[in-house]
């Protein structure tokens, strides 16, 4: 029977046949002595093409903006977990779980909790399988040093985070970037502008705003910097007391303030003088935000400003301290003891008047309840700051004006008193007249027209010297 029929009749019979004609084959076969190699050839990875299949398994939404530099991507949740998938298709992703991690350790407050997380951030990334430069894909020299470390401090960790940070964007972030569309502006930046359109007049007039607005604000800047610059030296600050004794006297305050109109009064949160001591007058006077403050406490205002920030230094100190683990119950009662020579002076004296400083008695409550409840950080007199700033910035621009004036007159040798010239009226109308100006111009009495005989030249030669710092304020 023919080998063919035997496969389509038996076909399990012509298997054993050619088993054993292959056995045959083989004992005859004479034996020949050689060496078998095999080559390798090394496994080259190819940057995937693919960009959404693994990111569509995984249920992750791609974000619609395009990210400018990598901290917007650590900043924004959606990015932040599209970066993720990413690097896991490309098995990248352990530095951006270090950056992760080291975000976790920075924020928390819990001691237990901080301990668990550094100890767990240390034998994951500088004491597993790998090594630490492998894991957290940098060469950075401070990478080998750390892993060598027996007690590692959290600012170290802040700035191996940095260098890993950076080697990730140089790696991983501009593929990263190029899976979203171009922004608009980058492609308009492409295309040549064959003509520049003229600039509106609406365009003309926003952008001169908006410098003259920044020159205000460098002004501004420029100006407290000196004023903390004069109040750091004694002599100096001693002039400026001078000053605010000067403003007591000064005509624009008065001492009480009758509501002839039947009008409220603007601002409630001024306090009465019936409760004040009686042998001292508190003179007041309207600034600008028609707020009423008490001239009396102007000097308590600067110091209690000052104050406030010495406190806020201590605050920052601490956290400094607290961070490198330094932090002890001797700069707990350093601030305390702050805290209470605050309260003493300025908000809750021995002796009547209790309060004083410029500011109302709602915030003093809420710097006392803050207190109370134990809170030592910079919110405590956030409130106060903001209140007593600017009267502070108010009378250093009025001394400011002042100083100048007696210096032009010094300078012309001419006599200067010290009496107190407004360079702008605050309010159109005397505070007591309910809104309505006297006619009565006549001086009431002989002495006072020879007064004003004499003081006359002297205001004319002041005004003069106001229109000469008309261009604005000088600063010392």
């Amino acid at each position: 029977m023919a080998f063919e029929e035997l496969c389509y009749k038996y076909p399990k019979v012509a298997i054993e046949k050619i088993s054993d004609d292959y056995k045959i084959y083989c004992e005859k076969l004479p034996h020949l002595d050689f060496t078998v190699e095999i080559f390798r050839e090394p496994k080259t990875i190819l940057p995937s093409k693919r960009r959404m299949s693994v990111f569509k398994r995984a249920n992750v939404r791609k974000p619609s903006i395009r990210p400018r530099n990598l901290t917007e991507v650590l900043l924004n949740t959606q990015h932040l977990e599209f970066f993720r998938e990413f690097l896991r298709e490309r098995r990248a992703e352990t530095p951006l779980q270090f950056l992760v991690a080291i975000q976790k350790i920075s924020v928390e407050t819990n001691e237990k909790i901080y301990r668990s997380l550094f100890e767990n951030v240390i034998k994951t990334f500088f004491h597993g399988k790998h090594s630490p430069e492998q894991m957290l894909q940098c060469n950075a020299p401070i990478i080998k040093e750390v892993s060598l470390m027996h007690h590692v401090s959290t600012t170290t960790l802040l700035t191996l985070q940095g260098y890993v940070m950076r080697s990730l964007e140089e790696k991983w972030f501009k593929d990263y970037q190029e899976l979203f569309p171009p922004h608009p502006l980058e492609k308009e930046a492409e295309i040549p502008i064959a003509s520049p359109k003229k600039p509106s007049k609406t365009a003309v007039y926003l952008h001169k705003s908006q410098k003259r607005g920044w020159l205000k604000m460098i002004s501004f800047i420029r100006s407290f910097c000196n004023y903390r610059r004069f109040m750091s030296h004694p002599h100096k600050r001693q002039e400026l007391e001078d000053y605010l004794h000067l403003e007591v006297h000064s005509k624009e305050n008065f001492s009480t303030a009758p509501n002839t109109s039947g009008r409220p009064m603007p601002n409630p949160s001024v306090r009465s003088t019936d409760h004040e001591n009686g042998d001292v007058v508190l003179t007041k006077r309207r600034v600008f935000g028609n707020r009423i403050i008490i001239i009396n406490y102007a000097i308590n205002d600067f110091y209690f400003f000052s104050e406030m920030e010495k406190f806020n230094d201590l605050v920052s100190s601490a956290r400094v301290l607290q961070v490198n683990r330094a932090y002890n119950e001797n700069d707990v009662i350093l601030m305390k003891s702050k805290i209470g020579i605050i309260l003493k002076l300025y908000l809750h004296a021995d002796v009547p008047p209790r309060l004083r400083v410029n500011i109302s008695d709602a915030q003093k409550d809420v710097i006392l309840t803050a207190i109370s409840d134990g809170h030592l950080d910079r919110s405590i007199f956030h409130g106060a700051i903001m209140s007593v700033f600017p009267i502070i910035m108010y009378f250093w621009k009025r001394f400011c004006a002042w100083k100048a004036i007696r210096s032009y007159l010094q300078y012309m040798g001419k006599k200067f008193k010290d009496v107190i010239i407004s360079p702008k009226p605050v309010y159109k109308y005397p505070p007591w007249s309910g809104g309505k100006l006297h006619c009565d111009t006549q001086p009431h009495s002989l002495a006072d027209e020879t007064h004003e005989r004499r003081t006359k030249p002297r205001r004319t030669s002041c005004n003069t010297s106001q229109r000469v710092f008309a261009g604005g304020w000088p600063s010392y």
